[in-house]
Formats: structure tokens, sequence, C-alpha cells
């Protein structure tokens, strides 16, 4: 039986893996800040399913939390087999406006908290000589809008840090998977819709990031999307290292693809958002423009 530890499962992808998996067959711990306020749900879910399926606390910002919290797990199952390295947060901003506390705050969560978390089950993962790590990366860890310099900064951090470790457990049984969602639809959306843009420079890039936050709300994929994807690479026969999720993800990309460094950072020029969304709709024909998450 294969155990999985899952990060930021209160909400969104990281609830929906950990039930998507246990349903599976996992042991699952679900893990989260504050299991006493956001547990509930999942709770029960296993209850009435009887899944194997354990809330636990973990803040994956708080060195002294995730030992804590790997220690219990390996002391309750004996191993961890999969760490899905979901947790995450947004800053929707201007890389001029941004304080540097928030900016910390954001890799210290993205970045750093990852970072804890495989420094954490590598040495039992070593000693086995298997394991696997799933990190949650994001579309906007291999392209970067305007707005999202902070966000996408932590992303392509977690795809370096991922590739990195990939290389260096080659040889020791453990794989790497890097997972690259689109527009999902979960709180992070309504988190980016909520952002106040005010009348500074940058308030045209923001405004639009938000149009296109308004815009995939309605018809994004559900964080079941991206926990099915995970799954399937957990069991892929030909295993890769990136798997994109959602329908607007692959399109993103490929519109990015076609781009020159020059036309992609030629999108911020000044233009009326009539036209920008226009030249948008033209990059990224087939989904009407959405260009990240």
């Amino acid at each position: 039986m294969t155990v999985t530890l899952v990060t930021g499962t209160s909400t969104g992808i990281g609830a929906a893996t950990a039930l998507h998996l246990a349903r599976e067959g996992h042991t699952v711990y679900a893990s989260m800040r504050r299991p006493d306020v956001s547990g509930d749900v999942l709770r029960g879910a296993a209850e009435d399913e009887r899944l194997n399926l354990e809330v636990i606390k973990l803040d994956v910002d708080d060195s002294a939390s995730v030992a804590s919290a790997v220690g219990s797990v390996i002391e309750n199952s004996g191993r961890i087999d999969v760490l899905v390295n979901n947790a995450g947060v947004l800053k929707l901003t201007s890389v001029e406006e941004v304080s540097l506390e928030e900016a910390k705050a954001v890799f210290e969560t993205n970045v750093f908290g990852a970072l804890r978390m495989m420094q954490a089950v590598l040495p039992g993962m070593r000693e086995r000589e298997s394991g696997t790590i799933v990190n949650i990366s994001s579309v906007a860890g291999l392209l970067v809008s305007a707005g999202h310099g902070i966000y996408a900064a932590t992303k392509y951090a977690l795809e370096a840090l991922s590739e990195a470790v990939a290389i260096e457990t080659r040889r020791l049984g453990i794989r790497v998977i890097v997972i690259e969602p689109g527009f999902i639809s979960t709180p992070i959306l309504d988190k980016g819709i909520a952002v106040e843009v005010g009348e500074g420079p940058y308030a045209p890039h923001l405004r639009r990031m938000q149009v296109l936050y308004k815009n995939a709300r309605g018809g994004a994929d559900p964080p079941s999307a991206v926990a099915e994807v995970i799954a399937d690479a957990l069991d892929d026969p030909t295993p890769r290292f990136r798997y994109v999720a959602g329908k607007d993800a692959a399109t993103v990309l490929s519109g990015r693809a076609r781009m020159t460094d020059e036309e992609w950072i030629d999108m911020g020029r000044e233009m009326t958002d009539e036209e920008y969304f226009a030249e948008s709709g033209r990059r990224f024909a087939s989904d009407g423009g959405a260009e990240t998450e």
C-alpha cells in the first residue's frame, strides 16, 4: 500500500488530490496548517467512504512543524512513498510595488516550504532507494506575465529545484514529477480577482490579469482534473518529468512557444485593453487568450 503525504489540503488541488489518491487505495496523510478549522470535509469523506485518509497538522513555513509531521507519518506507517508538494500562495502585483516582506512570504511557502518538505523525506527515500516527489508548479513556472512576477518567480525556482533533485537522485531510485496546471477553479482565482488594482503606473497590467482570472472562473477545470493528472503520472508506464493539467495549459504553453522573447515582452507596450485582448486572442487562438494560472 502506497503511503502518500500531501501538503496544502484544506481546499482546491490539495484536497482533491488527497481524496482521489485515497480512493485509489493510497494511505493518505492530508496535511494543512489548521486541521481543526479546515479538516472537516476530508475527515467526513474519509469516514463516509471508509478511506485510509488521515488529516494532520503541518505548516510548510515552519521547520519544526515539517519535522514533526514527517516524523509522525513515518512512525505510524513506516515510510513515505509519495510526497505531493501542493501548498502554495498567490501574489498578484507589480515587481516595483510589492514589499520585500510580501515577496519573502510568497517565496517562504512556494519555494522554501517545498524545499523543507523534500529535505525531510529524501533521507528515507534514499535509504529505501525508492520514492516519488510530486511538485505542483504552474504554467507560470514556464512563462511570466505582467503582475505575476513574484508568483512566477517562485514557480520558476520550484521548477529549477525539481530538476536538480531529479538529476541528483536519478541513480538512487527516486523519481521527481512536476505538474503544471493552467487555470483551475480553486480559491486562488477569487484571491486574484479580489486584488485592489488602484490607479498606479501598472494598473493596466493588473486590470487585464484580473479580467483573465474572472473569465477563467466560469470555465476553469475543477481541482479533480489536476488530481487525475497526478494519479496518472504516478502510474505512467513511460514516466516523464513534466505534466500539464487543465484544458488551457497546453494551449498557453504552445502559444508562448510560437512567440519570440521580444514578441512576448512587446505585449506590455502601450495599447488599449481592447487591443491587448484582441492580440492575446490571436496569440492563443484556441482558448481565447487565457495566459497563465
